[in-house]
């Protein structure tokens, strides 16, 4: 009779791919959620930036 070879323990090469893509996602998801484009421009430039308010127009208007 032949014997069987027992099978070691091995991780599947998709599903590991499929879980670091999957880990990899949430926690970009879970980033972009938590931080605003304002905090990330203040990081990047602290001497300042411009921001655009969105009442822009309405305030040219009432300083007329």
């Amino acid at each position: 009779m032949a014997r069987k070879k027992k099978r070691k323990g091995r991780y599947r090469l998709g599903i590991v791919i499929f879980m670091s893509f999957f880990i990899l996602m949430i926690s970009f998801f879970a980033y972009m959620t938590n931080t605003t484009l304002e905090e990330v421009l203040e990081k990047k430039y602290p001497d300042g930036i411009v921001v655009h308010q969105e009442q822009y127009g309405e305030s040219q208007s009432q300083a007329q």
